[in-house]
């Protein structure tokens, strides 16, 4: 489950797939305010192996609940502070 600071859960989660082989992992969101403005929200999470680090892909797939709302820019800029977040504890090491 994640929060907001106010005590608002945004999003519970179910894993749906992890896939060793191509060092991804799926989940859907199952709960929270996200599901207040999307029909559906998923999360795709890519690790791929480059020198001495590697490369990660986040897709966001979610179907909006009306066609004029906006698109998730939140959610993507949470995926990549969090990426940015595991990089620098990674480094660090």
């Amino acid at each position: 489950m994640l929060f907001l600071p106010d005590g608002k859960a945004v999003m519970s989660k179910e894993v749906m797939a992890i896939d060793d082989k191509n060092h991804s992992l799926t989940f859907k969101v199952i709960g929270g305010i996200l599901l207040e403005l999307y029909k559906s929200f998923k999360f795709v999470v890519q690790a791929t192996p480059k020198g001495e680090g590697s490369l990660v892909r986040w897709t966001l797939e979610y179907e909006k609940l009306n066609v004029d709302d906006p698109e998730s820019n939140t959610m993507l800029e949470f995926a990549i502070g969090l990426t940015k977040d595991m990089d620098a504890h990674l480094t660090h090491e």
